[in-house]
This record gives structure tokens, C-alpha cells and sequence, in this order.
């Protein structure tokens, strides 16, 4: 399969569009009205490689675990134009009190409006205590020693608290949470909750390194392996 890059072409397309309707006024101006878009605004999502989705944060094994849990074909990230990014994610996260910074994932060709996966960031002042977390842990619930704090739970839930400071006007963080959410439905039965912590470790530490606060992050290269205390 070809993936196309997201954005490739998007001059040329403008080119085109800019031409079409000026060929269009053109042919207003003398008296033909019947003039339509061309089909503009219908053009499919990008279709991505595992390695590419949520701009490209993904290493090998992150993006072995996606191709685990949802297939090896391509995905698209939203229904519409705006794709995450990893700077306006920082950039965010450094300016906005509440705000969620999400890559949405859906399998290729996938139209139900209910993605695959959802990965999320938010600055948070706290984190869950681990010790207490794992005395009131639900039965499935496994923890990992990853950042300050970092759990699965079944296929519902996978969560990823690190050591990040912002500073903003209306008061600084010292964490980041990081988050995902996954249809099961949607899931391959034999993924795991390693897999889903692999692309939440791969996604937070692309984002630590863009945040400057790698080094006080502690998140390992490779995800190791669950305690389930």
C-alpha cells in the first residue's frame, strides 16, 4: 500500500481550486451559469502508515504495537482537515489551563465517527498516588514503572502521568497527563495492555522532548513489562 503524506499536494490543490473559480467567473460573466466545484471540500482524509499517525511520534515498536491492536493498513486521524501536532500540543499545553490536546485514529476507510483510539494530553498540578492506587486497583487494572504514575485497565482506559513543569498566568502545572481511550470493538483480541502503553510512552516522550523536560520525565525508550501491585 502507498500512503500519501498529509499535506502533499495541498498547493497544487489550492492552484487549482484558485483556477477553477476564476475560470468560473469568467464563464459567469459571459452568460453560462452552469459552473460546480470541481468536488471541492469531498477529498478523503490522509491515509497513514502506523509510522506516520499523530505526526510521526511513533517508533518502531510504537507503531508494531498500533498495527497489533488495529491491523496493518492505514489510518486517518480526523474527520476533517486539522491534524494533531506535536509543537501546537506543546504550545498549548504551556498556554491553556484545561485544554485536551487529542489524536483521534480510525482504521482506513472507517466512516462510524467512533475512532479506533483516542490519545490525549492535559497539564495537571497532581498525580494519582501509586502506592494507593494499587491497594484500591480495580481487578484488571495493571500499573507500570513509567514517569510518576502510569496504569491499563482492561481495554477501556490507559493513562500516563509524567513530570513536566508549565508556567502560565493563571498558575503553573507540574505534570502532564497523558491518556487513551480505545473502542474494544475495534480492537484485535490479542493486543495488550503493553501495546496501547507502548504508543502512550512513544507520544509522551515526543512530547517531553518538544516540552524541554525530557530528562526529569523518566520515560524509558522500551515500555517494561506490567506489576499488577
Amino acid at each position: 500500500m502507498t500512503y500519501r503524506k498529509a499535506g502533499q499536494g495541498g498547493g497544487r490543490e489550492l492552484m487549482k481550486a484558485t483556477l477553477r473559480w476564476a475560470v468560473c467567473a469568467c464563464l459567469v460573466a459571459t452568460g453560462v451559469t452552469a459552473c460546480d466545484d470541481g468536488g471541492a471540500g469531498t477529498e478523503e482524509p490522509d491515509v497513514l502508515s502506523a509510522s506516520q499517525v499523530c505526526d510521526g511520534t511513533l517508533t518502531s515498536a510504537g507503531a508494531a504495537a498500533l498495527e497489533r491492536i488495529g491491523g496493518k493498513g492505514g489510518y486517518t486521524e480526523l474527520e476533517n482537515s486539522e491534524r494533531w501536532s506535536l509543537k501546537s500540543a506543546a504550545k498549548g499545553l504551556q498556554e491553556a489551563a484545561t485544554s485536551r490536546y487529542e489524536c483521534d485514529l480510525y482504521p482506513e476507510g472507517d466512516k462510524s465517527g467512533h475512532p479506533l483510539m483516542t490519545i490525549g494530553f492535559i497539564a495537571r498540578k497532581t498525580h494519582p498516588d501509586p502506592v494507593k492506587a494499587a491497594k484500591e486497583k480495580e481487578h484488571d487494572q495493571l500499573f507500570y514503572p513509567l514517569g510518576v504514575y502510569a496504569s491499563s485497565t482492561g481495554y477501556l482506559a490507559t493513562s500516563l502521568f509524567f513530570e513536566c513543569p508549565t508556567k502560565r498566568a493563571e498558575g503553573g502545572t507540574s505534570y502532564v497527563k497523558a491518556e487513551m481511550y480505545s473502542a474494544k470493538n475495534k480492537m484485535n483480541a490479542d493486543s495488550t495492555g503493553k501495546d496501547r502503553m507502548t504508543i502512550l510512552n512513544d507520544m509522551s516522550r515526543a512530547l517531553a522532548e518538544e516540552l524541554g523536560c525530557a530528562a526529569r520525565a523518566e520515560l524509558p525508550a522500551k515500555v517494561p513489562d506490567a506489576t499488577s501491585d
